[in-house]
């Protein structure tokens, strides 16, 4: 067992610990009010996660032991409100069972940090443009494709210009992931909240399809986006952040097709081949069979594109990848 207070071990750093031991673990945070959330961890997924908090709309879609999309939505949306919180302590407990009225969920435990942390950068801006509960939301014109649940229950209720405040009681949302959603519409032009600016926001919108990506776990699409935007704009912190997040998702996600300690051999007729420079670089560090730790270090590429370069010479069969002896 772990424990400690989260002014000292940031929740992110407890959930690298989780990710790193790729075991079952259950963290639960308390927080100064006395609440306590928890979430429960499987192979690096987020499995399970403690009921929401607050009875709406979106809560009563299913049962904990059957959630419909809303349900878990929104039980996913109280754990990223707890990277928000900087003070409260926190317990780990490895190999735990899974508590009473825990709500089936899954979402990778990068993917939930990785989130987390964004949402932690946008808190002030977040704050700033929607200083007031009293404001009214109200859904535009334009033509909503695509949407989350929450997405789409918050154009739902907009039909009717509801407060702020008003919308998360009804759909029994934090005052934070309320915000971050109706930020998230009016980047798309699909809402507008009285006392802010009218029309979509084109980069807000960019990044948030990329999010999409990430989801669906297409690293490589989404760090493709946040280049673009950062070859645009070399200064942004957020987007050069959000890039490098998701290019450690893509090494994550080579390891789990390679182990370090895995054997590569090359196939010598390789030099009669155009190959790409890239791909060439790597197959010349390999005079002799390797490991995947080992070229990593010896290629003159960098560990993402070293192991992207490995796994396209592998499709092509130009290399053999076995498990060491």
């Amino acid at each position: 067992m772990l424990s400690g207070d989260l002014s000292t071990m940031a929740l992110a750093d407890v959930l690298q610990w989780v990710d790193a031991g790729r075991g079952r673990a259950l963290v639960t945070v308390e927080r100064p009010d006395g609440q306590t959330r928890w979430l429960l961890a499987d192979e690096r997924v987020v499995i399970a996660a403690s009921a929401p908090p607050v009875a709406g709309r979106l809560s009563s879609d299913g049962t904990p032991e059957q959630p419909g999309p809303a349900l878990e939505a929104v039980a996913l949306e109280y754990l990223l409100d707890l990277f928000l919180q900087g003070d409260g302590k926190f317990e780990l407990r490895n190999d735990a069972p899974t508590p009473p009225d825990a709500v089936r969920v899954s979402m990778p435990v990068q993917f939930l940090v990785m989130e987390g942390l964004r949402l932690l950068d946008e808190r002030k801006r977040l704050e700033e443009t929607y200083p007031s509960d009293e404001a009214r939301l109200a859904a535009t014109d334009a033509e909503a494709e695509g949407l989350g649940v929450i997405d789409s229950a918050l154009v739902q209720v907009a039909q009717g210009a509801p407060a702020l405040g008003e919308v998360r009681l009804v759909l029994g949302l934090s005052r934070p992931s309320l915000l971050r959603h109706v930020d998230s519409l009016r980047q798309r032009g699909l809402v507008d909240v009285e006392g802010t600016a009218h029309g979509p926001d084109i980069e807000g919108s960019v990044i948030q399809q990329a999010q999409v990506l990430l989801r669906e776990r297409q690293y490589a699409e989404a760090a493709h986006v946040f280049r673009s935007l950062l070859a645009t704009n070399p200064d942004d912190g957020r987007v050069r952040r959000l890039l490098q997040e998701t290019e450690k998702l893509q090494i994550d996600a080579a390891y789990e097709l390679f182990s370090p300690t895995d054997v590569v051999t090359r196939d010598e007729d390789y030099r009669e081949l155009d190959l790409k420079g890239t791909d060439r670089a790597v197959l010349d560090c390999l005079e002799r069979p390797r490991s995947v730790a080992v070229l990593v270090l010896v290629s003159p590429l960098r560990e993402l594109e070293t192991l992207a370069s490995l796994r396209r010479l592998a499709s092509k069969s130009l290399v053999t990848v076995e498990a060491a002896d």
